[in-house]
């Protein structure tokens, strides 16, 4: 009996020696990952594989997190080590490694490789570490060099949001690391960036207001300004108006951020043979005259229609209207409102601006997914118009439930602010502030008489194209304090980061059909934190609970082991 047990016990392991080594070799042949994680948060998404499986040569990555760092610092490393070995498993051209910038003990060799990294486009960041009862400062490189031949781009891992808590920095610098790498590859695979321009010659933005937002554009786009009203001279000595139309056409996309001034025909003229060319434009227009410096010295002013820029025809032409009228909307940001005086010193509070509304994106487009809410200034609504040809209008924002249009001449007054406004009188039901044209446009100069078709190229209708038109020049405005631009999209008043510049960003990738990079920087990835509080009352509670019950869970199970045991060889006699 004793021999018949052990030969059926060798038999056993026999039999699990042979099942592990066919798992092996079955797994060696046959490869598959699993993500278990809800978002899919270590799963490539379909843009980055298709770029992925495309390279054919070496892209090497040096990535600055190696080293003893604080518990943020070291996830965002693993995070780091995630993705590229993700992007590695994709394909082996990807060759990735992890470096140690502050590991010399020379205090001038370190300098010096801090420096080549900051020349090279990566910050340092200053970190507080504590040392038991003290504190100390470490300086690290959060970033890496992505290099593909000859060439080389710098990519700043961590997040440094001005609005943002440490974790909320975290959070979006792990969510947009796959973009980052992704951007960069593409990036160095493209020989020539798409060139884009800011318009100018109507007294459109330009310059410190537009800084950060053309800082932005420049890591992906060659960024130029072109202007309408400047033209070479020919042989005869006229304005080369061919020319000025070939620069025109030679830019992917075309930004009209706030114009002052009319349009000429002539101006109209070239953004239309533009557009028909297929160029692509995103206008920013404000149709009422109305500015938050009008209150500096007085508190109201009258907020009247726009003098005439001469655009109505043409946006009606292309599909929408834009209205002289003003949005007031109860779900609006704050500014600071004088609520009493104190020995001749006003106590300032923040108080909701009606006429500063904020747009929480609802549509389900690459645009606008998992995009933070959109801060507007003394906003129009926009109409969509009926067109010759079949163009599809997609509300990409709009006012919240919660708001009312008044028309101009009004009064904007401080006083506003202070006054609690009646639920009832703001009924208009989303109102369109910003809005997606798709389609066959038609040229606003078809059946004219026109003496500049004879001058100049003319094309009727487009080919498929697109275009944006977004009620306010101000969304592509970002504040200045000091004297120093500030991120677009960051309210100083609320301390708070909105979300214009992403919107503007995923806006032009649309456009110029860069879809798969919208779809990687608005992936969601949700970061679950635990709850201190709860952590704090809890701790010993659950100190115990990890201590006890694996001891009770080893000595529960030698307790059945040997009553088992006892068992079968009781039987057995």
């Amino acid at each position: 009996m004793v021999m018949k047990n052990r030969n059926k016990d060798i038999i056993q392991l026999i039999s699990i020696f042979i099942i592990i080594i066919l798992i092996n070799i079955i797994g060696s042949m046959v490869y598959h990952r699993f993500d278990l994680t809800k978002e899919g948060r270590y799963s490539l998404s379909k843009a980055s594989k298709k770029l992925l499986s495309e390279i054919d040569d070496y892209i090497y990555i040096e990535v600055y997190l190696e080293g003893d760092f604080p518990a943020g610092i070291e996830r965002l490393s693993l995070e780091t080590k995630q993705i590229l070995s993700e992007f590695k498993t994709q394909n082996d051209f990807i060759q990735f490694t992890f470096i140690n910038p502050t590991e010399s003990k020379d205090d001038k060799t370190r300098n010096e490789i801090l420096k080549q990294l900051y020349e090279k486009g990566l910050n340092p960041t200053n970190l507080q570490v504590k040392n038991g009862d003290s504190y100390s400062e470490k300086i690290i490189i959060p970033g890496a060099i992505v290099k593909f031949g000859a060439n080389e781009i710098a990519v700043q891992l961590l997040k440094n949001q001005i609005a943002s808590s440490p974790d909320q920095n975290l959070e979006q610098s792990i969510r947009e690391l796959e973009y980052e790498f992704t951007n960069a590859i593409k990036q160095l695979r493209s020989s020539l960036k798409p060139s884009i321009a800011f318009l100018k010659g109507h007294g459109e933005l330009d310059g410190i207001d537009i800084k950060d937002l053309r800082n932005s554009l420049t890591e992906q786009y060659s960024v130029d300004e072109i202007d309408l009203r400047e033209f070479e001279v020919d042989s005869l000595g006229k304005p080369n108006l061919k020319k000025k139309l070939r620069d025109l056409k030679l830019k992917k996309l075309l930004l009209i951020a706030k114009p002052k001034s009319t349009f000429e025909n002539l101006d109209k003229y070239f953004i239309d043979q533009y557009i028909m060319n297929g160029g692509k434009v995103i206008w920013m227009i404000d149709a009422t005259n109305a500015d938050m410096d009008s209150l500096s010295n007085k508190g109201s002013f009258i907020a009247s229609t726009l003098r005439d820029l001469n655009l109505g025809d043409q946006l009606f032409k292309y599909g929408v209207r834009i209205n002289s009228n003003l949005v007031e909307d109860i779900s609006s940001s704050k500014i600071p409102v004088p609520i009493s005086f104190v020995n001749d010193i006003p106590q300032w509070e923040l108080l909701p601006w009606r006429y500063f509304p904020v747009s929480i994106p609802t549509l389900n487009h690459p645009i606008t997914n998992n995009l933070n809410a959109v801060k507007f200034d003394f906003v129009s609504s926009i109409d969509t118009i009926k067109t010759n040809t079949k163009i599809n209008k997609t509300i990409l924002l709009h006012t919240s439930p919660y708001s009312r249009l008044v028309n101009t001449p009004y009064e904007i007054s401080l006083q506003k602010a202070l006054e609690q406004p009646a639920q009832n009188d703001f009924n208009i039901q989303q109102a369109a502030i910003a809005v997606l044209l798709e389609g066959t446009f038609e040229s606003l100069f078809k059946n004219r008489i026109n003496k500049l078709s004879n001058e100049l190229p003319f094309i009727k209708s487009s080919k498929p194209n697109r275009m944006i038109v977004i009620s306010d020049g101000d969304i592509a405005q970002n504040q200045i304090s000091r004297g120093a631009a500030l991120p677009l999209g960051y309210d100083n008043y609320e301390k708070r980061q909105y979300g214009n510049k992403d919107f503007i960003l995923n806006a032009i990738d649309y456009l110029l059909e860069e879809d798969a990079l919208i779809a990687v920087r608005t992936r969601e990835l949700k970061m679950r934190l635990l709850d201190s509080q709860k952590i704090n009352l809890e701790r010993n509670f659950w100190q115990i609970i990890n201590l006890i019950i694996p001891i009770a869970l080893v000595i529960i199970f030698g307790i059945f082991k040997q009553y088992a045991r006892k068992k079968k060889y009781s039987n057995e006699k």
